[in-house]
């Protein structure tokens, strides 16, 4: 974790005990900023973590939902990442899904956040990236059963790209959503390709692929590695080897996670 991470925490910890007038606290800002983020960095227990540095588990509890809140408040919102990615050129994006796994769930929430993909309990996210692996967005969390396809559909990522004139690439969970490569290459050039999601092709019953369409695949597969890399960068942040916040602060966690990984991206990788 970079100093200048922590200094940005810090930050917005003391903006905010100015706006509300918060007069004394157990720790400064810079101290609450680096609790907190050793507890989303490495899952740290917050009974462990508390005791060593005399304050109590709802103390530190409080801290963390405080800063997670703040952070999450600066997360780009969809339509803004679009208009930026638009303005320098860019004119294709990608995006997959992950399962952010909880604790099992009780009562009727129990099957609805079962995954029979992954066979665990969870939340399914989406993200959209650059080509260059640069995570531009994270969506809120559905329940674990939720397929790619229906998250995409929930969350209207077609109607937001086509307002943006991009193009948008996925795996084969997204076949169905779009115009795959086969389909895509039939089209004129000059035809309009409104709400085109490109996926790998796929075979077909007494039609098996290809060895051009199998290279395809690679090729567009190689590029899809880009969205790994962003899950990976997601993903250091312990905190979601499997979350034991309350599920309904899920969203805000993976936002303000998303504000993290940013900061550390124009940190280290600054775009020219």
């Amino acid at each position: 974790m970079s100093k200048q991470t922590v200094v940005m925490a810090g930050d917005l910890i003391r903006k905010h005990r100015e706006q509300v007038g918060s007069r004394w606290r157990k720790a400064s800002p810079g101290k609450q900023a680096l609790l907190v983020l050793v507890v989303l960095r490495h899952d740290q227990r917050l009974e462990d973590l508390a005791a060593g540095n005399g304050i109590s588990a709802s103390t530190l509890r409080r801290w963390v939902l405080e800063l997670i809140a703040l952070l999450a408040a600066r997360a780009p919102r969809l339509n803004r990442v679009l208009t930026q990615v638009r303005a320098i050129g860019a004119t294709l994006l990608l995006v997959d899904g992950t399962l952010i796994r909880t604790r099992r769930r009780t009562g009727k929430a129990n099957r609805r956040h079962y995954s029979g993909k992954h066979k665990r309990h969870g939340l399914n996210v989406q993200a959209i990236t650059d080509t260059g692996g640069n995570l531009l967005w994270l969506s809120c969390a559905l329940p674990g059963k939720t397929a790619d396809i229906t998250a995409a559909r929930r969350h209207k990522l077609l109607d937001h790209l086509h307002t943006a004139d991009l193009a948008l690439g996925g795996d084969k969970g997204y076949h169905g959503l779009h115009k795959d490569l086969r389909e895509l290459a039939k089209k004129p050039a000059t035809a309009n390709r409104d709400h085109t999601v490109i996926t790998p092709i796929k075979a077909e019953v007494n039609r098996p692929l290809t060895d051009a369409e199998k290279a395809s695949n690679s090729i567009f597969n190689g590029l899809r590695c880009a969205v790994e890399r962003a899950f990976a960068a997601l993903k250091t942040w312990r905190i979601l080897d499997k979350l034991r916040l309350n599920p309904r602060h899920a969203t805000t966690l993976l936002r303000a996670l998303l504000v993290l990984v940013q900061h550390q991206q124009k940190t280290h990788h600054p775009t020219p």
